[in-house]
């Protein structure tokens, strides 16, 4: 019996389109009216999560930032981790020859570029829906994540120069296009390890869905991880189920099986 269920967002609980369709928002209200959490698990600050955590109306955690901050169900910090300020300089010293790619600081709900006319960006912004600030020294010293938004090659070489130069630190893809940069503790299944303390349940009764390598291990570390249809190869063949895309249904096809009525 699967007692709390963790998705990611992006590509999974949200279709092209950044919206739930119906279908899944009422396989997770149904979930969540027999008292089984149901917690989004996003790079996405909590601004970018709120309007759909409302939504579906499951008064329960939410996930930011890949799990470098966690709030409560008022919305209140249960677990904070910020990149140290001797790294930002670090970072930003690498990326001064990367000018091209959209560099973004959150922390909490403050987002800071370093270019904010950057098309990525522009394009986050677009998505997100959320305010985008000049980037500034004070507010941006030590962030919970550092987003690095750019051509697909770019990022991997960048990903690959950064892991090489702080391997103290998590370094993840989120997308072909969006390479994440946190504190060593701060990853998705750093976050389920942390709440399954938080809500009494073992590992063999969390069900975990993703769609992307920063997803990875939630989803070799939860008693079912299910990699969605529009995952990468290297997802699916982590996962222990494979279910459909996220604009076909996928997560609410699983919970319909696993929760039935």
């Amino acid at each position: 019996m699967y007692k709390a269920v963790f998705s990611d967002f992006d590509g999974t609980l949200l279709t092209s389109q950044h919206t739930i369709s119906p279908r899944t928002v009422a396989a997770i209200k149904r979930l969540t009216a027999n008292g089984i959490p149901f917690v989004p698990i996003s790079a996405r600050s909590p601004l970018g999560i709120l309007p759909y955590w409302k939504q579906l109306e499951t008064n329960n955690v939410l996930v930011a930032f890949s799990g470098a901050l966690i709030l409560n169900q008022h919305l209140e910090p249960i677990y904070s981790v910020q990149i140290d300020p001797k790294d930002i300089l670090d970072i930003n010293t690498v990326l001064a020859d990367y000018p091209l790619l959209g560099v973004n600081y959150y922390t909490n709900n403050d987002c800071h570029a370093r270019d904010v006319e950057n098309k990525w960006v522009i394009y986050e912004r677009s998505v997100t829906k959320i305010e985008i600030h000049p980037f500034d020294e004070v507010a941006a010293r030590s962030p919970h994540k550092i987003q690095i938004i750019g051509e697909a090659q770019e990022i991997i070489e960048i990903e690959i120069i950064l892991k090489e130069k702080f391997p103290h630190l998590s370094i993840c893809r989120s997308h072909a296009n969006f390479l994440e940069v946190m504190h060593k503790s701060a990853t998705k299944g750093s976050a389920v390890r942390f709440l399954e303390d938080y809500f009494g349940v073992q590992t063999n009764e969390v069900i975990a869905f993703g769609d992307n390598f920063n997803d990875l291990d939630m989803l070799e570390h939860a008693g079912l991880g299910v990699a969605m249809g529009n995952a990468p190869d290297e997802i699916k063949q982590a996962a222990n189920v494979v279910t459909a895309t996220n604009n076909e249904d996928g997560l609410a096809l699983i919970l319909e099986e696993k929760f039935p009525e």
